[in-house]
């Protein structure tokens, strides 16, 4: 369990963006009018996640040593 709690915080954008496709592929099936709320969430929240990801701040930390 571990270890797959590990990788989902190691590829959490691709994990998310993976759970998108899922429900677009639910949308086009069923047309369910609350997936494409889901989808916008999920969409936020990756972009938010990939913005706050510590790879960004490798050339913050150059700077200030």
């Amino acid at each position: 369990m571990s270890a797959i709690w590990q990788f989902i915080l190691k590829y959490e954008f691709w994990v998310l963006m993976v759970v998108w496709v899922g429900l677009l592929i639910a949308y086009l099936i069923t047309e369910d009018a609350i997936l494409p709320t889901l989808m916008t969430i999920i969409v936020c929240l990756a972009g938010y996640r990939l913005a706050k990801h510590p790879m960004w701040k490798k050339g913050e930390q150059a700077e200030e040593e």
